[in-house]
């Protein structure tokens, strides 16, 4: 059982919480009114108040209007939403804002879903502008003020460990601007970039609330004090033309521009039924990954031979010995729809050769028993978790001796010995069981917290820290397959347009990628970032173990770094069962010398070749700088760059790239290859397919490992 949760943790590794929350257009939007409607006329009553605010709200035609559903008339609805935005006495409570809100969003989805297309429906929306109130920002600073004196109350009691998380996210400055009645923004920013870093616990709820609330408060401040209105209506103009583009053609370029209008309609809260409805559109899940239960199995089972000690107590009689357990380690994927369940199963026998002792009788025996422990674990987007093992045990024993220093006792002690044999049976079937249980549990224990501590620390709070983790990610089994469905992209950002290319072929895993998925995780990693020789040949040992040749240091070249540009730093297209990756640098340097921006493109076409595949890069590295247009000439500084980069990025993109088929680690290495059978590229997708060959693979070899220095 020990090996088996680490092969389980490969598994789930092999196939890369929540699903995508915006509800689509079709669902009931009309319920939340109803429900609003009803509590508010409750809370009226029907009396001659009541009576007053129905008629000034026009509360009979909204319910004529409810009672169409999808049919009502957005503009008979804004008759009761003109009176709820009155101002008039009373409408701030909450029964009042509560129908304002809910109206509001039905009468958007309405106007949306009424719409000839999502075009129509982005120029339309002009007209359902909510401007951000003072006392919007008002309520933003006191939700902000709560947050931080939670996060006050946390650290204090800290000592040494709080006093130094205030002096990192500027604290005194955090309060101070908290108190001001004109707060310094550019001073709240630097708290809230310290908020969101890559710095272990940030990604707490108890930080994360704060800069939740921060940037929240930071927007509507800023919204404020800025035309607004002119702005929505210039995001809803361009959003109009870009979906009308993408609808065309579904360009990278256009995916980044659309995401952004998104992202700026959400941080106004404006459009929200409209932001909705382009996402339920254009956004799906961006990575699908499937795995045989036959190739699970193939990495978890095993054959188990084991002696242990046996120490017992039955019947009052002490029992010692050895055991001797045969069997084998199986596992089971069972139906799960929102998280992947696997069962895992020790069932074996276990020979034993016993001593016991009572009193002054020793009995000899051997036994047999058939064991049986299973432990179900389940992998979500939260991490790893099991539930409790369980374990039968049937034991039969054969008495092969008892013996006393006298005849007449040992003659009494063999009598005792089989009238108790049936009873002693089922003690020792109930203690087998037990250990068993025991055994499955502590072994599992260990290895699930290992796993699930690396996925944390490794994963998802990284990313979380980032803002950054999937916006859906789902695991589900079936009895024959586990799955993996992932979109990665932020509230700036898209997933795919629509649904992958079939699986055309049998297969044991199969994996799907949309370019969307690496470009918008490169984005939001690598966008700006700069990145230093010696801290990727650094990041790249610690992952995995060794340094490839590839990124070895040149020892007549001075070291290098890049800083990749803010947008769209590295991005790739698959097309025409090829793909072509562009890398976007701002600036880079080599030792003293430094150079300004120079964009470094790929482009490669794949075939399957026997069990592997083949990747033929299609002419020379395009280096060039942004915007350069063909017959313009390199400057000297660029010609220098460009060959630099030549050399660099030459050797990471070779002209040629063959892999033999896919082997993976620990046990599945020994079950065999697995040969390629789709590999497709094209409309953005990437498809690839494998079957398990049964050929074994060839022993691992350990790379040598590259000595490090101190950083």
């Amino acid at each position: 059982m020990r090996t088996q949760i680490r092969a389980l943790a490969t598994a789930v590794a092999i196939s890369a919480a929540y699903l995508f929350s915006s509800p689509a257009l079709g669902e009931d939007s009309a319920a939340p009114v109803g429900s609003a409607l009803s509590t508010l006329e409750s809370w009226l009553g029907p009396g001659a108040n009541g009576t007053a605010w129905a008629n000034y709200l026009h509360l009979q035609a909204l319910h004529a209007e409810l009672a169409k559903n999808d049919a009502a008339n957005p503009a008979a609805i804004a008759a009761t939403l003109k009176q709820l935005d009155s101002q008039a006495a009373g409408l701030e409570l909450d029964a009042f804002v509560k129908l304002r809100d809910s109206l509001r969003l039905w009468s958007e989805t309405l106007a949306v879903a009424q719409a000839p297309g999502l075009p129509e429906a982005a120029v339309g929306s002009a007209e359902n502008f909510h401007p951000i109130t003072a006392a919007d920002v008002a309520k933003d600073k006191a939700a902000l003020a709560a947050t931080t004196t939670q996060l006050d109350q946390y650290l204090t009691p800290g000592g040494a460990n709080g006093a130094a998380w205030k002096k990192y996210l500027h604290w005194d400055d955090l309060e101070t601007q908290l108190k001001s009645d004109a707060p310094d923004a550019t001073a709240l920013s630097a708290v809230h970039e310290r908020l969101t870093a890559d710095h272990e616990g940030l990604e707490l709820p108890i930080f994360a609330n704060v800069a939740t609330a921060l940037a929240r408060y930071l927007n509507d401040a800023a919204a404020l004090k800025a035309d607004l209105r002119a702005q929505y209506v210039a995001h809803l103009n361009g959003l109009a033309e870009e979906l009308k583009q993408y609808a065309d053609g579904h360009a990278e370029e256009t995916a980044v521009a659309l995401g952004g209008r998104l992202g700026w309609l959400e941080d106004m809260r404006q459009a929200v039924a409209l932001v909705r409805a382009v996402r339920n559109r254009y956004s799906h899940p961006n990575l699908h990954v499937e795995v045989s239960s036959r190739l699970v199995a193939a990495g978890i089972e095993q054959p188990v031979d084991e002696t242990a000690p046996i120490v017992d107590v039955i019947l009052g009689t002490d029992i010692s010995g050895s055991g001797r357990t045969i069997g084998k380690i199986v596992v089971q994927l069972l139906p799960s729809g929102d998280k992947a369940t696997l069962e895992t199963t020790l069932v074996g026998t276990t020979s034993s050769r016993t001593v016991g002792r009572n009193g002054p009788a020793t009995i000899f025996a051997d036994g047999t028993t058939q064991i049986r422990g299973s432990k179900r674990m389940v992998i979500d987007a939260n991490g790893f978790a099991s539930f409790p093992a369980t374990a039968t045990a049937a034991t039969k024993t054969q008495i092969t001796g008892v013996s006393a220093r006298l005849g007449i006792i040992e003659r009494i002690a063999t009598k005792k010995v089989y009238k108790s044999k049936s009873q002693a049976e089922q003690v020792g079937s109930s203690h087998a069981a037990e250990r068993v249980r025991h055994r499955v549990d502590s072994q599992a224990s260990e290895q699930l917290s290992n796993v699930h501590g690396q996925y944390i620390s490794k994963f998802r709070n990284p990313l979380l820290r980032r803002n950054e983790f999937p916006a859906m990610l789902n695991l589900s089994t079936t009895k024959d397959s586990l799955f993996l469905a992932a979109l990665q992209a932020d509230r700036n950002q898209l997933g795919a347009p629509a649904a992958p290319p079939d699986i055309t072929v049998v297969h044991d895993m199969a994996v799907q990628i949309h370019e969307s998925l690496i470009n918008n995780l490169t984005a939001a990693l690598l966008g700006g970032l700069t990145l230093k020789e010696e801290d990727l040949q650094r990041k790249v040992i610690e992952l995995r173990g060794s340094l490839p040749e590839q990124l070895k240091s040149d020892e007549d070249r001075d070291p290098w770094s890049i800083t990749f540009a803010k947008a769209r730093p590295v991005t790739v297209k698959f097309a025409d069962n090829g793909f072509q990756v562009t890398v976007r640098g701002q600036r880079y340097t080599s030792g003293e010398r430094e150079f300004r921006a120079m964009n470094v493109t790929a482009e490669y076409k794949f075939e399957i070749s026997g069990a592997g595949s083949r990747f033929v890069r299609q002419g020379d590295l395009q280096i060039v700088p942004p915007g350069f247009a063909p017959g313009q000439t390199l400057s000297v500084q660029q010609v220098t760059l460009k060959t630099l980069l030549q050399r660099k990025f030459g050797k990471l993109f070779e002209p040629e790239i063959k892999s033999e088929g896919l082997v993976l680690p620990g046990r599945w290495r020994d079950a065999g290859r697995l040969d390629i059978k789709q590999l497709q590229a094209g409309g953005g997708w990437l498809v690839m397919a494998w079957i398990e060959s049964g050929v074994p693979a060839s022993p691992e070899t350990a790379p040598a490992k590259v000595a490090q220095t101190e950083p």
